[in-house]
């Protein structure tokens, strides 16, 4: 009897692992990670198999140091990590500026994406003007990733902005 008053808890739970956010859906693979299984089940496909693909055929180790598979290479899991400790720390001042529509610290991320010097003021301007899409965003990575997608939609960003990928 017990058990039953902790059932919606667990259908709760249960559901808030199963679904899938748009901005994971984005991602090249799934919950199981890079790899061969990312390739071949992708995100919608069975995580389980993916997973077991992955660790039967030591492509996520590999395709991590290599950059292949799905995965990215040590240097460009820094560069994101670097911009989800930017946020993470200056998520309260970026988003109170970026709905002013001004401010060093909207400046200051266009730096981390890698944006140069010649287009930081229009990178900016585009995060400004996709507040509402970048700050609906659920949790940093996700926000992060609606962020790096708003600046690739501009030809010039997408080429003058190096750590969008």
């Amino acid at each position: 009897m017990r058990l039953n008053r902790f059932a919606p808890a667990f259908l709760g739970l249960g559901l808030a692992f199963a679904l899938n956010t748009p901005a994971e859906a984005k991602r090249a693979y799934g919950m199981a990670g890079c790899g061969l299984g990312s390739m071949v089940f992708g995100t919608g496909g069975s995580q389980t198999s993916a997973a077991t693909t992955n660790d039967a055929t030591y492509t996520k180790g590999f395709g991590i140091t290599s950059g292949t598979s799905n995965c990215k290479t040590p240097a460009e899991m820094a560069a994101v990590m670097k911009q989800e400790d930017f946020l993470v720390t200056n998520l309260t001042t970026l988003q109170k500026e970026m709905a002013q529509g001004e401010g060093g610290t909207i400046t200051a991320f266009t730096e981390v994406l890698g944006c140069s010097d010649a287009v930081r003021s229009q990178a900016s301007a585009t995060l400004i003007k996709s507040y509402e899409a970048i700050f609906s965003a659920p949790g940093i990575s996700q926000l992060l990733d609606t962020a790096k997608d708003e600046l690739s939609k501009d030809q010039e960003l997408a080429k003058n902005c190096s750590d969008l990928g």
